[in-house]
């Protein structure tokens, strides 16, 4: 569908239809997480989350680059994660110049605790798609991320 720029309506765009999906997700989980009295933000779940499928040890760059964030960003949200006892980091003894990030007893049980009421959350945005929907929705999305990419180089 070609877009006629002077002509346009940019609600029939595909950009404020995510930007507002994105915003109102994140808004839900929030409100999910704090009715279930869960002092902890979907960023950090997703942290506890990827510390968990690594089996424990991640090296902070490595993290960075996994969640897509910058490393200032990740290293500030790692420091509030460690003062409150859900990670800690480690010098690697292979090499000085790398952090790993481990969850604590602690974030491990946050997020055993924290899985059911995501998965919940999840159906919950899903709920009347079918997984051909998710699907598509999925490689449409990711053809939308190609095209930025390519267009950033």
């Amino acid at each position: 569908m070609e877009l006629n720029i002077d002509a346009s309506d940019f609600n029939k765009t595909l950009a404020p239809w995510i930007g507002l999906t994105y915003k109102m997700m994140n808004q839900y989980i929030a409100d999910e997480l704090f009715k279930n009295n869960i002092q902890v933000t979907k960023q950090q779940w997703i942290i506890l989350k990827i510390l968990q499928e690594k089996n424990d040890e991640v090296i902070q760059n490595d993290l960075a680059f996994i969640t897509n964030r910058n490393k200032a960003s990740l290293t500030r949200l790692i420091s509030l994660m460690e003062k409150n006892n859900l990670v800690y980091r480690a010098i690697s003894k292979e090499d000085a110049r790398k952090n790993l990030i481990f969850s604590t007893e602690t974030g491990k049980k946050l997020f055993e605790q924290m899985k059911p009421l995501m998965i919940t959350s999840i159906k919950n945005i899903q709920k009347g798609l079918t997984e051909d929907d998710i699907l598509q929705l999925i490689k449409t999305l990711s053809k939308i991320q190609h095209n930025i990419k390519i267009q950033s180089l």
